[in-house]
């Protein structure tokens, strides 16, 4: 990567070479709580050949080193318009995403084709979440093979078959009813059972042990160890989700990619060796419960690992091993399970792994597989006024397959000289926004009109109201949802709400939050913890010097404030020298913690 890297930057030398150069520098210093070079970014812009030109960002951090190497490119070529821009880590020596775009006129209006590119998961960013969504490649496994990927963090999806309460705590039993040891299971502790009930309803679990909904959950796959029932009543253990949060469940199908597991041969789960495989030679996977030696066991000398449970669980697999493997013993919850592979005999009643019937061990579950991590996004955009046609299709690294259509049209008539905006879009999943804007309302007198925005999302309704008024720009929007049971309106619970009003240079933006994590999701404001109510004041005017002075304050306010509730504050001024020359200063104080002081951080900005 490194010898790209340098090619490129050699490349780009050449192109400039007898040709004029601009861009920037741009260079943040730390002052508190610790001195030193926070970032330095140098965009260089060259223009070559009629009509082309190319950029080279560069990034350089506290560390000193450089980690940040980009390339943007735009041109013509006859009727097509082309841009482009491909991102580099320099330190960790890769790539990390490109975009391409192609636009032609096509039949009175323009066919744009825009080709996109991640290398992983950390590298779609906020910008990107924005325009394609949340990242798609999200790795999706049937419940009966949740099993095979312990200890991985995936969304299990299947049919609820069972579901009960006992001492407080829930037990959702998909594919499978209790006490089937084949079931997955989704365990919810008492303590955080109100929070699904707020979710889902009352007794949730109660109308899903009647109605059979097929659910989605996130979480870690562990396992459950119990020492009775199973096959002969000699114990078993069922793969299981622990939840805390609704957020890690819903009712439907999961969103990403279905996954299945790569096994090396015949795995078998260790309950069922004694009982189905006896004289086979297959991969037995479970917990080891024990390890015992240096001894004697069965005619051989070494080490004993019990698969499954000690001398009271009948369904145990004895390994006899001629070292101590470095494997971690389990109580009846864990994460980790190992794989063996050999012949099974039956010994007193109990299947064991005779040192010469031992074909090979490990540490890990027998099965792998998953996504290789990248994405691929093919989207296809027609407009032709006053319409718009979007098409997105997708690939994870298991082949393309058709993600999102949406259709948006502007400034159609309402009545009464009124126009309307309208979009819908759909995903393979389903539905996924419907909104209307209608334009410039008249309200009262003077002038004062307003647009009117409904979105509907599967998630939430936003209602937005933005008015205007000659020399005046406002915005009032409610963040919030309809609660239904089951096709019943129940009623509707409100996030928060947003104000935003413009008076010439100043802007005041209001964004009040009664569930922060929602409000979150919804806004591109963060709320650290406690906080529940912003407020941001910006100012943009013209410098004395030439340039644009710039001041931005903003306030969190929460239960861990001082004074008026104020918790975090926020601060950044700008100014110029000259039409070239800018200086800055930023900080951040969060007034919850003993050293309030975030960051004090001057700069400035050159542009040639």
């Amino acid at each position: 990567m490194g010898r790209y890297l340098m090619a490129l930057l050699v490349a780009a030398g050449g192109l400039a070479c007898g040709m004029s150069l601009t861009g920037t520098w741009r260079l943040t210093v730390e002052l508190l709580p610790n001195t030193r070079i926070y970032e330095s970014a140098l965009t260089l812009k060259w223009s070559f050949l009629p009509g082309w030109r190319l950029e080279s960002e560069s990034k350089i951090y506290s560390d000193g080193l450089l980690r940040y190497q980009n390339f943007y490119v735009k041109g013509t070529m006859g009727e097509f318009s082309l841009w482009g821009k491909i991102y580099f880590h320099a330190q960790e020596r890769r790539y990390r995403k490109v975009w391409f775009n192609a636009e032609i006129p096509l039949g009175g209006g323009k066919l744009r084709s825009s080709f996109n590119h991640w290398a992983k998961a950390a590298d779609y960013t906020s910008s990107d979440r924005e325009r394609f969504g949340p990242w798609p490649c999200l790795e999706v496994v049937s419940w009966q093979d949740a099993w095979k990927f312990m200890a991985r963090e995936v969304y299990v999806t299947g049919p609820v078959a069972s579901a009960t309460m006992s001492g407080g705590n829930v037990f959702i039993n998909i594919g499978r009813p209790f006490p089937d040891p084949d079931r997955f299971q989704i365990f919810i502790p008492a303590a955080a059972r109100a929070a699904f009930e707020a979710v889902f309803g009352p007794n949730f679990w109660v109308t899903w042990n009647a109605e059979k909904p097929t659910v989605c959950v996130k979480g870690t796959i562990k396992g459950y160890r119990y020492t009775t029932g199973g096959p002969g009543g000699g114990g078993y253990s069922v793969a299981e989700v622990s939840i805390s949060s609704p957020t890690a469940l819903a009712v439907g199908a999961c969103p990403g990619v279905l996954i299945s597991a790569t096994c090396p041969g015949t795995v078998v789960k260790w309950f069922y060796a004694r009982h189905h495989h006896v004289g086979e030679t297959v991969y037995v996977q479970g917990p080891v419960a024990s390890i015992s030696g240096p001894g004697t066991y069965h005619g051989y000398a070494g080490y004993r690992v019990r698969i499954g449970g000690g001398a009271d669980v009948g369904n145990r697999v004895e390994v006899i091993l001629p070292y101590r493997p470095d494997w971690p013993t389990v109580g009846l919850s864990y994460t980790s399970e190992v794989c063996v592979q050999g012949r099974i005999s039956v010994i007193g009643g109990v299947a064991v792994i005779l040192p010469p019937d031992v074909l090979s061990v490990s540490g890990s579950p027998c099965c792998s597989g998953g996504l290789p991590g990248t994405f691929l996004n093919w989207q296809f955009r027609y407009t032709l006024s006053p319409w718009t046609v979007t098409a997105d299709f997708g690939d994870c690294g298991v082949g393309v397959s058709f993600r999102r259509l949406s259709v948006a049209a502007s400034a159609l008539p309402f009545c009464c000289g009124l126009t309307y905006d309208a979009s819908f879009a759909f995903t393979k999943a389903g539905f996924e926004s419907l909104t209307f804007t209608l334009k410039n309302l008249p309200l009262f007198c003077c002038a004062l009109t307003a647009d009117l925005a409904v979105k509907f999302t599967p998630e939430a309704k936003t209602v937005t109201v933005k008015p205007a008024w000659p020399g005046i720009r406002g915005c009032f929007t409610v963040y919030g949802d309809v609660i239904y049971q089951g096709t019943t309106l129940q009623g509707l619970v409100l996030y928060g709400f947003e104000i935003v009003c413009s008076v010439g240079n100043v802007k005041l933006r209001s964004v009040t939050a009664f569930d922060p994590d929602k409000v979150e999701d919804l806004t591109d404001v963060t709320f650290y913890a406690g906080e529940w109510e912003y407020l941001g004041l910006t100012y943009t005017g013209t410098g004395c010097c030439g340039g644009n002075l710039g001041f931005t304050s903003e306030f969190w306010f929460g239960g861990s404030g001082l004074l008026f509730d104020l918790q975090r504050l926020k601060a950044t001024l700008e100014v110029p020298l000259s039409a070239n020359i800018l200086i800055f200063t930023k900080t951040q104080l969060d007034l919850s913690k003993p050293s309030p002081l975030d960051y004090l951080n001057v700069g400035g900005k050159i542009t040639f």
